[in-house]
């Protein structure tokens, strides 16, 4: 954990002392707190990252798609000569 981290986490963990009122003791939960923020935070940006860094699909080329046969009509049935009587 590099300094400038910790003291992003220090500044943060002193943030949260501050909003719950100055209470006494609650150190190493402020400092988790703000440490699990700040590694949120920083997995967030990372996957943010690589969606903006990904390489993007070549899109297929486009083609006239095939044309669709004409249904066929159905067949008339053939007339046929009324018997003679």
């Amino acid at each position: 954990m590099t300094a400038e981290h910790q003291d992003k986490i220090r500044q943060r963990a002193f943030e949260i002392w501050q909003a719950e009122g100055h209470p006494e003791g609650r150190d190493f939960d402020h400092w988790l707190q703000a440490e699990a923020e700040l590694s949120a935070a920083l997995t967030e940006a990372a996957e943010a990252l690589k969606k903006k860094a990904a390489p993007k699909k070549a899109a297929a080329p486009k083609t006239a798609a095939p044309k669709a046969a004409a249904p066929k009509k159905a067949a008339a049935p053939k007339k046929t000569a009324a018997p003679k009587a």
